[in-house]
């Protein structure tokens, strides 16, 4: 059991992330605004994890530095990427959706190349130009989408990877140190709906919860504990196996979104998605087996 526990972390983690697509694209589209949607899976997460930090007896830490650092990875991993997904999520089809959103590894690696964090190798490159390959792909044919009114929101959905990108290249280079990984997450989910608040107030977007609770509420209070559920099964899988097994959970999220929208939604994907979706999770597998093997000769 306990020799196959990182192999079953990384499959939990995959279906506990990739259900999320379907679960928002139901949101979203069952009367709940996705900037209200994306402040409550900051927020009840936040709340969340912080019990779970004081329960580990996590130390937390507000100085100025640390708020800088929930502040950066409050804004470019949560607060924007989420609500952007979000929005997104009411035109795409989830598992589509879910297959854009995980390309963050390629786009990290090209950020992480030009900050000089990464040595350039070809096996990694190469797994680039197939990412490419396969977006060109998914945007260039008229045919390729559902209908061509999706094209401006598959551009807008890559905003989400490239500021996840951001977003792990910077806690990268500014970790601070001496603080445990759950406690820095407890912290940027704070910031990142104190981030939210303002805009999902002022705009009117709030989305209240209902007793008795409606569909849409389930589906969010579930969000939130499959979220929190997923942080936690990060956190460990990180300490037992370690970063570079941890990688290999983008293309599982990806095949379990596309799986769910399939079974949810009845989503297809014609010929030319699926030669894109084919040679982005090809990316994927690549980017991930060259992780492997560079840690192992280090």
């Amino acid at each position: 059991m306990y020799k196959n526990l990182p192999l079953i972390l990384l499959l939990s983690l995959g279906l506990l992330w990739g259900t999320g697509y379907s679960i928002a694209r139901f949101a979203v589209t069952n009367g709940v605004n996705p900037l209200g949607y994306s402040f409550w899976q900051s927020l009840g997460p936040a709340i969340l994890i912080t019990l779970f930090a004081q329960f580990k007896k996590n130390r937390f830490s507000f100085s100025f530095s640390h708020c800088r650092y929930y502040l950066v990875c409050g804004l470019t991993g949560i607060a924007f990427p989420n609500t952007n997904m979000y929005f997104a999520a009411q035109h795409l089809p989830a598992g589509l959706l879910a297959v854009i959103v995980n390309t963050v590894p390629i786009m990290a690696y090209i950020m992480a190349l030009a900050a000089q964090l990464e040595e350039f190798n070809a096996s990694r490159c190469a797994s680039v130009l197939l990412a490419l390959a396969g977006l060109m792909l998914m945007l260039i044919p008229k045919t390729s989408l559902p209908s061509p009114e999706m094209l401006p929101w598959v551009l807008s959905a890559l905003l989400t990877p490239m500021s996840f990108a951001f977003c792990s290249v910077y806690i990268t280079r500014f970790r601070p140190a001496g603080r445990h990984t759950v406690s820095l997450a407890a912290g940027t989910l704070i910031f990142s709906s104190l981030l939210l608040a303002p805009f999902v107030f002022v705009s009117g977007n709030f989305y209240m919860l209902h007793l008795p609770p409606t569909s849409a509420d389930y589906v969010i209070l579930l969000e939130i504990l499959l979220s929190s559920i997923g942080y936690i099964v990060f956190f460990k899988l990180l300490k037992i196996a370690g970063p570079v097994y941890y990688s290999f959970v983008d293309t599982i999220v990806a095949v379990t979104g596309l799986a769910w929208g399939y079974l949810i939604f009845g989503e297809h994907l014609n010929l030319w998605t699926t030669a894109a979706v084919t040679f982005i999770i090809a990316s994927l597998v690549l980017i991930s087996k060259t992780s492997v093997k560079l840690s192992s000769t280090q």
